[in-house]
């Protein structure tokens, strides 16, 4: 039986325009389901059957083996040991569904980390990454860029809105809100709900405690941290939080700061806070 040997690129359809019965003619070629399509094609069902079984597992042992050589190419020598039997098998098992050269990466980068800090990634974490498109992982890297840590905490935020209260004669009070508009950093809410049900951000919004006036925050980014003092001791956050599954892949991807946000974010926290800068 004819077999054809797994591509360099895991799915070889053209990049350029084309017209649709071209485009799934091509997929189904490429997969091996072109058998009612193409009228030259004499193989049987059960022959047909049998190649695209064939053609589906190249393509995964295609994949196994890109994940191992790129662990190989990024190792140095470093110190390890024997992985947990049970982790590699499924590891292993979940890798061989990743086609894409970006998320094959990031895949060796977990092997490797596994190798040298037994226990790094947890297999829930393996369970949500293979079931996350290459979008959705852009996306999370996009969340990443926005979020920052408050005080001492580990656990990531991403700030939704900052309320104060001011005081006024006759016991009157002046509510205001300065909510963080995400949708100008290509974050609209919707991405949001997406990384929810992915597991990764915490479904519930949450509000800080009153900030004491006399008290200084720590607000600290990836790339820089600031201390903050509060004008009115009657102001609150409100954020989601990254969930524990969330921070643990947010320790395996590789995420830049939005300096854009950052000092978008800074124009509105003058508006309450006296800031400066740490070293």
């Amino acid at each position: 039986m004819t077999t054809t040997q797994p591509p360099s690129k895991n799915i070889p359809v053209k990049r350029l325009r084309t017209n649709s019965k071209n485009r799934i003619h091509a997929l189904a070629q490429h997969f091996g389901y072109d058998g009612l399509i193409s009228s030259h094609n004499k193989r049987s069902l059960t022959e047909r059957y049998a190649n695209s079984q064939q053609l589906h597992h190249q393509r995964e042992q295609y994949n196994i083996e890109t994940i191992f050589k790129l662990t190989y190419e990024q190792c140095n020598n470093e110190t390890t040991t024997e992985p947990d039997p049970d982790w590699l098998a499924r590891f292993i098992k979940m890798a061989k569904q990743v086609y894409s050269s970006s998320m094959q990466n990031l895949w060796a980068q977990i092997l490797k980390k596994e190798l040298i800090h037994p226990g790094t990634t947890s297999l829930r974490a393996l369970t949500i990454l293979i079931s996350m498109t290459h979008k959705e992982a852009l996306l999370f890297q996009y969340i990443m860029s926005v979020s920052c840590q408050i005080n001492n905490t580990k656990g990531r935020k991403i700030v939704t809105n900052i309320k104060t209260i001011d005081k006024l004669m006759f016991f009157l009070v002046k509510n205001k809100n300065y909510p963080i508009e995400y949708n100008q950093y290509s974050i609209p809410y919707s991405s949001i709900v997406i990384l929810m049900d992915l597991g990764l951000i915490l479904k519930t919004e949450f509000e800080s405690s009153k900030i004491n006036h006399t008290q200084t925050i720590q607000l600290h980014f990836k790339n820089i941290s600031y201390s903050l003092n509060c004008y009115n001791k009657n102001t609150s956050f409100t954020y989601y939080r990254i969930s524990p599954i969330g921070e643990e892949l947010a320790t395996l991807i590789d995420y830049s700061c939005n300096t854009k946000y950052q000092n978008y974010l800074l124009n509105i926290l003058t508006q309450i806070f006296t800031i400066k800068t740490e070293q």
